[in-house]
């Protein structure tokens, strides 16, 4: 089997590098990070949200149905995506999350310093790492753009905070949607009647035109990473934004009838509500996911712009775009907010590819993975990976020739609180230090109402499960 795949692979990485080398140039990559973006847009079949030109790049290329992070926080998920490195892997135990992802920084070469090494341009701008670009970085980069931290973000957000509280209404009350007691992260929602670039991502989205329309070294490809900061929390957007959701806008999750509104315990990050959408009734609730939808049709506005600088260029053909958002997001499912949880829907991330002479608007119901990432930008770029380098992550340029291709793949998740588990294209299963173990069927339950795990008939493929973790864990091997 495993000689009989390698095959494969290697029929299928002819078949695309031929497409990009006919020319003889190498392909230009444009990666695009979002934050907090769950699968929320149309082209994922989300009704409510304005997404248009985040529906046009999904037309072109290739969209993942079932992409999946490792860990569903913004510093571990990124780590894994830039290091190839799987979160779970036993060279990680629980502790002090800054020290793990500049580990996991310095462990190998990141996909961007191996671009860089490889002889491109590289410019980044926002929210790419956790931060600032880190020392250890920072020769990856020819231009090492600046993240949301400028003086000139947080004087905004300072001078909003009490029309915030006093108009938006919510805030100090809200300990599910607090990061801490004041500042930027203490901000819940407000509409601003201010132009696009006088907040951060589209601030972001002009320097990126600009390093696409004057600043790149136009005798070498280029990789630019566009970083936006929403729809992360605070949810802060131009008016105009919020004006094209009605007030009742913002449909919440259906909870079956006789299911009792309880948060688990278990099922929470540090500092998060036991209680049922605890602070938020449901009229409150529609206006908070009415923000985030406003956010994010706004920094869909900025992706727009940066498409359009693109064409610009004339090299729009052959500019591999990787559209990802660096986890999922609870918006009052199972009555929780944020990240950072087991269910389908924290683990759940976007991810679309366009690359040259890839047919576009192909769906694929494969399960992939953030570490997938580093494997597929250098075999579609036709980079050799570094002897030194281990990658947990597979290339996906066979499902970008056939989506629909035979792939034996669960993903490999971790949570808060130790937490491991797996999901497969049926089933999530997650193993508990303590308590019971989870076994949602996704094709019967999709929202994860009906645990499985310890129901007799089900005891096989949880022993299966149990074992495809503790294999994972305990194996550093490439794949």
């Amino acid at each position: 089997m495993r000689k009989y795949y390698i095959s494969l692979v290697v029929g299928f990485v002819s078949t695309i590098s031929a497409a990009l080398a006919e020319d003889g140039r190498r392909p230009n990559i444009l990666f695009v990070a979002y934050d907090d973006l769950r699968p929320e847009m149309g082209a994922y079949g989300a009704k409510e949200v304005i997404t248009p030109n985040l529906d046009k790049l999904a037309a072109e290329s290739t969209r993942f149905e079932n992409a999946y992070v490792n860990y569903p926080l913004c510093m571990p998920s990124r780590s894994s995506m830039l290091s190839g490195i799987r979160f779970d892997n036993r060279n990680f135990t629980e502790g002090d999350s800054k020290v793990l992802y500049e580990t996991m920084l310095t462990m190998q070469s990141t996909w961007p310093a191996v671009f860089h090494e490889a002889g491109y341009w590289t410019a980044t701008r926002g929210k790419l790492y956790h931060g600032h670009v880190p020392k250890s970085e920072r020769k990856a980069w020819d231009v090492p753009g600046r993240f949301y931290g400028q003086p000139e973000v947080y004087r905004l957000m300072e001078h909003h905070q009490d029309k915030v509280v006093e108009q938006g209404g919510v805030l100090k009350d809200l300990d599910i949607l607090l990061a801490m007691e004041s500042g930027p992260a203490a901000l819940a929602y407000l509409a601003i009647d201010c132009a696009d670039n006088e907040l951060h991502d589209g601030e972001m989205a002009e320097a990126v035109v600009e390093f696409l329309a004057k600043e790149r070294d136009r005798k070498k490809p280029f990789l630019i990473s566009a970083g936006f900061t929403l729809p992360h929390l605070p949810w802060i957007a131009p008016k105009k934004y919020f004006d094209m959701y009605p007030e009742d806008a913002g449909e919440l999750a259906p909870v079956p009838e006789g299911v009792e509104r309880v948060v688990h315990k278990k099922d929470q990050r540090p500092l998060s509500s036991n209680i049922w959408n605890e602070g938020v009734d449901d009229e409150e609730a529609r206006r908070l996911k009415r923000a985030y939808l406003a956010c994010t049709t706004y920094a869909d506005a900025q992706m727009g712009k940066i498409i359009e600088a693109l064409k610009e260029t004339g090299e729009y053909e052959n500019t591999i775009i990787v559209m990802w958002g660096d986890h999922g997001y609870h918006l009052s499912e199972h009555g929780l907010w944020q990240k950072n949880k087991d269910y389908r829907v924290s683990m759940r991330c976007p991810l679309m590819i366009k690359a040259p002479g890839v047919k576009g608007g192909q769906v694929c119901e494969r399960v992939v993975q953030n570490i997938d990432i580093y494997p597929t930008l250098l075999s579609l770029a036709g980079i050799e990976k570094p002897e030194e380098v281990v990658l947990h992550g597979r290339d996906l340029k066979p499902l970008l020739e056939n989506p629909n291709r035979e792939w034996e793949r669960v993903a490999h998740v971790s949570c808060v609180g130790g937490r491991k588990g797996v999901i497969s294209e049926r089933y999530r299963f997650t193993e508990f230090r303590w308590g019971e173990d989870e076994l949602y069927d996704l094709e019967a339950d999709p929202d994860e109402w009906v645990n499985l795990a310890g129901r007799p008939e089900y005891a096989e493929k949880v022993k299966e499960f149990k074992k495809e973790i503790a294999k994972a864990v305990w194996n550093d091997k490439e794949g």
